[in-house]
């Protein structure tokens, strides 16, 4: 056979061997990462704060993208996340159950994910994607009542929508204007403006945040009665939103996402003072259940 003849098959065999040895890289790095993870989740002490997070189900998520961010951010916090799952029983819950759901908690994510159910708003059906109106449904329940158990909230992305929501307020479609689109979902990211004396503003700070991992099609749009705007993008997004009707109120959601930039101390800090924030209210909350 001669050089040329052979040529063709060891290059074949040059490119399989190199797309296994990448394809090893690549779940040895996935179980390594797992596996410290785990011990990281292992090692959190038993009395770490415990977080109830509504489910994630956007299309991130459905890669398994999210489950390792947020794990990895959450632990490296302190805090430890207890996924919760939306009711197979239609309609809402009543309260009592969704205290059942929330019992031992300190504190509440409200994860990202599909779009919020535009019946809820009065948007128009055929510009959202991925609803899921019992996830609507059971969210909605949870913020009523961890607000009434003066549990803190943190919103992201989704989070923030549906708590607009919650409120009365109603959402905007971002996917009909290019400029926007290509703006907020977008691996690029965006700036961000904190206003000055907010709750955000004194957990990360007031001014300028030059980027934000932002994934969105829709956003906060018409404010929910008591729902504050504390943070804009440039073209004037709003981009994060804050609640304060309940004295000491802690309720806040930002609608890019913190935990995909685990590098960033600026959105760690974010996290952190989230997780510290439910052990601070964690003493008060049991005298008060002891009485």
């Amino acid at each position: 056979m001669s050089e040329g003849e052979s040529s063709p098959p060891r290059r074949k065999r040059r490119f399989l061997l190199l797309a296994f040895i990448l394809l090893t890289a690549c779940v040895a790095s996935y179980l390594i990462f797992w596996g410290g993870l785990r011990l990281w989740n292992a090692s959190l002490p038993e009395d770490a704060p415990r977080i109830a997070m509504t489910p994630d189900d956007g299309w991130i998520a459905r890669l398994g993208f999210t489950a390792l961010t947020y794990d990895q951010i959450f632990s490296r916090a302190g805090g430890r996340l207890v996924k919760l799952e939306v009711p197979d029983k239609p309609g809402v819950l009543e309260p009592a159950e969704v205290r059942k759901k929330l019992a031992g908690m300190e504190a509440l994510l409200l994860s990202g994910g599909g779009d919020v159910d535009p019946e809820l708003y009065g948007g128009d059906p055929d510009t959202a994607e991925l609803v899921n109106r019992g996830r609507d449904d059971f969210e909605l329940a949870l913020i009523r009542e961890a607000r009434s158990m003066r549990l803190p909230i943190l919103g992201i992305c989704r989070g923030a929508q549906i708590l607009n929501v919650a409120f009365g307020g109603g959402l905007v479609d971002l996917d009909d204007n290019r400029e926007l689109r290509e703006i907020h979902f977008s691996a690029r990211g965006h700036p961000v403006e904190i206003e000055k004396g907010s709750l955000l503003s004194e957990l990360m700070r007031a001014g300028k945040v030059e980027n934000v991992t932002s994934y969105h099609r829709q956003a906060v749009g018409r404010l929910g009665e008591g729902v504050r705007a504390v943070a804009r993008s440039p073209e004037g997004t709003i981009e994060a939103i804050e609640i304060s009707e309940i004295e000491d109120e802690w309720t806040i959601a930002v609608q890019w996402h913190p935990e995909m930039t685990v590098s960033d101390e600026l959105q760690f800090g974010l996290v952190k003072a989230f997780v510290e924030e439910a052990r601070r209210r964690r003493p008060a909350r049991t005298i008060e259940g002891s009485r």
